[in-house]
């Protein structure tokens, strides 16, 4: 059993008591009763030795009864157009899949390199979005107050001992917008972690280079910290909390879900699940938080987080909670992204869900998919539907 494991059953335990009472003004309002996926099962487990993790997760059900199909052409996009375009994507090498979704359905869909609609992918830093959307039903649950919660209120005095005194003023706005003023290296992750014992604490062990709230500095640390705030917040673990009230009224079931020496699941990282899967994420942010008629996610949140929260400095249109966004030709698109090709872009204006995967496997081209994502939506799918 992972340290810190026995004390978080007892808080576990009393969550469940709460859980099962209505909250007054939120949700969610009752706990799932389904077994939980062999994901979130660590007893037994080996710990997360690497900081990043890409596993052999198993394949998924297909889950076809979920979704509502439809071709390109009844959707309003014209093929003539497109087809060009999803030629010159098929040619990649470590392309996985490629879903199009408008107005709720699957217009287009496509796996390639011997990958399958079952075939779960690691979908990087995408699941940092997924990070954040819990975020927000912690805060409408109640086990949050608001974005101006302190981490420090949360987590263990192990923890805020450890914390330089500026840094006890970091907020969960500080975390989900990446101001939290760290001396986070991205690059060097694997180096500072691989052989920590203790990832959080090492992670908070970092120097100040700035206030928190000054700048952004993008951290997969941070994201990590910030799954065992929740962790501590909700008295059970991010990968329990996701299954029961994001996860499971979506249909998702994550096969892979890394966890690190002190049994914290990831934050924000080794993740695997369905391009399927991903794309149903895109439509409930799409849907305002809304999925087969159930307000799954708060519609407030959905706007926050994909409203620009901070200024980054470069080419995007700015950062909301764990969200990058963009204009392309004119229309306001968000996307989460992760590395190595793993890619959902949404397009509110057109209804509209893309979702693309990689492999890792001898791919040697960083954020080249990203900008080729970009480059035909540009010059062929947005062309396709205005023609149309």
């Amino acid at each position: 059993m992972f340290p810190r494991q026995l004390k978080r059953m007892t808080r576990h335990m009393l969550a469940l008591l709460i859980l099962v009472v209505a909250i007054p003004g939120g949700f969610p309002q009752s706990q799932s009763e389904e077994p939980l996926p062999a994901a979130c099962d660590i007893d037994g487990r080996a710990a997360q030795r690497r900081f990043y993790q890409r596993g052999n997760a198993p394949e998924d059900l297909t889950d076809d009864a979920l979704w509502r199909f439809s071709d390109l052409r009844a959707q309003g996009i014209e093929p003539s157009i497109i087809e060009p375009g999803l030629a010159l994507l098929a040619e990649s090498r470590t392309r996985q899949s490629l879903i199009i979704m408008r107005n709720g359905h699957i217009a287009y869909e496509a796996y390639y390199n011997g990958s399958r609609a079952s075939d779960s992918n690691n979908i990087a830093s995408v699941s940092k979005s997924m990070l954040s959307a819990l975020v927000g039903v912690a805060i409408e649950g109640g086990y949050f107050q608001s974005t101006d919660d302190r981490i420090a209120d949360h987590l263990p005095a192990h923890y805020e001992s450890l914390m330089a005194p500026a840094l006890r003023r970091l907020t969960l706005h500080d975390m989900l917008t990446m101001t939290h003023g760290l001396a986070w290296d991205e690059n060097e992750a694997g180096r500072l972690l691989n052989r920590s014992g203790d990832w959080v604490a090492d992670i908070l062990r970092l120097p100040l280079r700035q206030a928190p709230g000054a700048s952004f500095n993008y951290s997969t640390g941070v994201s990590h910290v910030l799954s065992a705030v929740l962790t501590e917040a909700a008295g059970m673990s991010v990968c329990e909390f996701a299954h029961r009230f994001l996860f499971e009224p979506l249909g998702v079931e994550v096969e892979f879900w890394g966890v690190d020496p002190q049994g914290y699941f990831t934050g924000g990282h080794s993740v695997s699940m369905t391009a399927r899967e991903i794309a149903r994420f895109g439509q409930l942010f799409l849907d305002e938080g809304r999925w087969a008629g159930e307000q799954i996610l708060p519609g407030w949140w959905v706007a926050a987080s994909t409203s620009p929260q901070v200024d980054i400095g470069n080419n995007y249109a700015g950062y909301g909670y764990y969200w990058w966004l963009n204009q392309i030709a004119g229309y306001d698109m968000y996307s989460a992204l992760g590395a190595g090709g793993q890619i959902l872009h949404v397009i509110p204006d057109f209804r509209l869900v893309l979702v693309t995967t990689h492999g890792y496997r001898g791919n040697q081209r960083d954020y080249v998919e990203e900008a080729e994502s970009y480059q035909f939506i540009w010059d062929y799918l947005i062309p396709a539907i205005e023609g149309a």
